[in-house]
């Protein structure tokens, strides 16, 4: 019974997104579907990336969060960049994930993210999905975050596909240590050959330090020749309650 209401609202929602018709990720970090009701956070994320072009970009982000609810959770967040000695602010984006359910340790939990990116810089708004996905196990995590991301106008191109995958090791209450994994596979009715492809892995950790601070960090490199050489990230997160 389970395994056919996660199918079908795995099936509904993603039947929802390829009807509406949502391009690049900017920062690279995990969503679990586990939402704490009445958690209210503000998180800074930067993060510096040398692309495969050569050019080093910093990024930022800046963002407010709000468990309005046991299962959602909105952000409200704005986004700039520095690159070549030049800050542009980019984009404000808003951020709602909907816990679909949570079925306890040794089984999956289900959540939907969905992101509306407002660009300042005459680029077009967009739509990014993401189903969230995670499996607890007895020493380890899996979360995975498939993606599909779509500009809004005439003249856009098809939904473009992605996904985000993080498997970390629960050992230690304080610390977190995991592999990531991000893709971005092109658009759905043409989709990149692997080298064409961008895929970036590394190491990350996640750490609590206190009741209210978190910290995480990670290091990702570039599989293929589409990929960014590398990137170092960071986000440090304040919560109460």
């Amino acid at each position: 019974m389970r395994a056919g209401r996660w199918f079908g609202a795995l099936g509904l929602v993603f039947g929802t997104v390829l009807a509406l018709a949502v391009p690049a990720q900017a920062k690279k970090i995990v969503y679990s579907p586990v939402v704490v009701q009445g958690e209210k956070e503000v998180e800074y994320y930067v993060d510096w990336r040398e692309r495969s072009d050569g050019i080093d970009v910093v990024g930022h982000e800046l963002s407010l969060e709000y468990a309005f609810g046991p299962r959602d959770q909105i952000a409200l967040y704005g986004v700039w960049s520095e690159s070549r000695g030049r800050v542009a602010y980019e984009q404000q984006n808003v951020e709602w994930i909907h816990q679909v359910f949570e079925q306890g340790a040794h089984a999956w939990d289900f959540g939907t993210y969905l992101e509306y990116q407002i660009a300042e810089t005459g680029s077009p708004q967009t739509i990014e999905f993401k189903a969230l996905l995670e499996h607890t196990f007895p020493h380890t995590t899996l979360t995975l975050n498939p993606l599909l991301e779509k500009d809004i106008g005439p003249a856009a191109p098809s939904l473009e596909v992605g996904y985000n995958a993080r498997l970390g090791l629960r050992r230690w209450r304080t610390v977190e240590p995991a592999v990531e994994l991000y893709g971005e596979l092109g658009e759905v009715d043409d989709l990149a050959d692997w080298p064409d492809s961008s895929q970036l892995l590394g190491p990350a950790v996640d750490l609590r330090l206190g009741h209210h601070l978190r910290w995480h960090t990670g290091v990702l490199w570039g599989l293929t020749n589409a990929s960014e050489d590398v990137r170092v990230k960071t986000q440090v997160a304040w919560e109460w309650f």
